[in-house]
């Protein structure tokens, strides 16, 4: 498995956003904070995509199903993405 290099952004660039698209039944995630990223990643698996600048890693994206239930409580009860 390779080591990924993440790049943190500065503390006013740093943004997670979710979004509920209806039309696609789907969550879309984006954060660029970086253990949130390695959180995600272990409770979602590997990002649909990931955004780079040369090798670092920027930013990651996850797509999940409204059908995949299991990954949905498992962001939402296990990673920390309102920093609570």
């Amino acid at each position: 498995m390779n080591k990924k290099i993440y790049k943190e952004p500065t503390k006013q660039e740093t943004e997670t956003t979710i979004n509920v698209i209806y039309d696609m039944q789907e969550f879309c995630i984006y954060t660029n904070k970086v253990n949130l990223q390695k959180q995600l990643n272990k409770l979602l698996g590997e990002p649909t995509k990931e955004y780079k600048i040369k090798r670092s890693i920027t930013g990651s994206m996850w797509k999940i199903p409204f059908s995949d239930k299991v990954k949905i409580s498992r962001m939402i009860l296990k990673a920390n993405i309102f920093e609570l």
